[in-house]
């Protein structure tokens, strides 16, 4: 079978004969969107800077017509869980006798599958993915847990699902892909919040979307004829992002993680785009961003 084919529903039974409905709906069901544009770049042997037959294997099981519902794949989001994974492998080079791992709104993302992941991963390293009900519920259909890979079915903002399962004598990274967008700001600044308090010096990569952006989901941004985009409430413009961020937390550190426009195969996106996100007028219609932030060591 071909990623042509499965993108538009033909499964491929799994290993006990049978294909996979997830039955998935409003911000859950965007794990498929983002599942769909990792695998078309997996599928790609061209692009041998992506390995995930993970993702590519659970993408062939579930009956879903993935075209229909979000159009022509592109290679964005396995641009951003390429990036994701250097976080990731970067918290790791600096803490090489472990950590914790705890990532948000995981879904279907099989980021802890990729080869670079399992090879960069020390020994006795914790991961925990915390997601909603039926987001958890379609990940164990493919991927189950273990003493070492902790699912937590709750939301994020529910700290006292979560937060008592995170050794406190342990560096911590925090990572989230594709979440605060569908949040309050409120909620995102009240969690942020409760996470420096918890886990001070600790560090968050995620990605966040601009203004403009949020506000056209508001009122309805459809990818295609078949599939609307959940309301996305929170959006922040590159100019103003990091100032929002730091009032939420006092000293808190914030950097935006380059965006590695020169992996990308489109000359629109590998040659203009690092030119026109320089341009001051331009630049701050940049759609989305990825943010490294780390908490300072008190909030004294």
């Amino acid at each position: 079978m071909t990623f042509s084919d499965a993108a538009n529903g033909q499964c491929l039974a799994t290993a006990n004969g049978h294909c996979v409905n997830l039955g998935l709906s409003s911000v859950p069901e965007t794990t498929l969107w983002t599942l769909h544009n990792r695998v078309s770049v997996a599928s790609d042997l061209f692009k041998d800077w992506f390995v995930d037959d993970k993702a590519v294997e659970i993408y062939r099981a579930i009956d879903y017509d993935y075209e229909r519902s979000f159009g022509k794949a592109n290679e964005s989001h396995g641009i951003r869980s390429w990036l994701f994974d250097q976080g990731v492998l970067e918290f790791w080079k600096k803490n090489p006798g472990g950590g914790t791992i705890v990532n948000f709104a995981e879904g279907l993302e099989t980021q802890r599958f990729r080869p670079g992941i399992i090879a960069g991963r020390p020994e006795g390293s914790l991961w925990i993915t915390v997601d909603l009900p039926p987001a958890i519920k379609a990940r164990e259909q493919f991927i189950m847990p273990d003493d070492e890979n902790l699912h937590v079915t709750a939301s994020v903002l529910d700290t006292g699902e979560w937060m008592h399962l995170v050794p406190k004598d342990k560096p911590v990274f925090f990572t989230a892909q594709g979440l605060f967008m569908y949040l309050e700001e409120e909620d995102t600044r009240v969690l942020f919040q409760k996470m420096a308090k918890e886990f001070p010096s600790s560090s968050i990569w995620f990605d966040s979307i601009a203004k403009w952006l949020s506000q056209k989901t508001m009122s309805g941004l459809k990818l295609t004829d078949h599939y609307q985009a959940p309301p996305m409430p929170f959006g922040a413009n590159k100019n103003n992002a990091p100032g929002v961020f730091k009032s939420w937390v006092p000293n808190m550190e914030v950097e935006e993680v380059p965006w590695p426009f020169e992996m990308c195969s489109s000359f629109f996106f590998h040659y203009v785009s690092p030119i026109l996100i320089n341009l001051p007028y331009i630049q701050n219609a940049q759609p989305g961003m990825v943010f490294n932030m780390t908490f300072p060591p008190s909030l004294n």
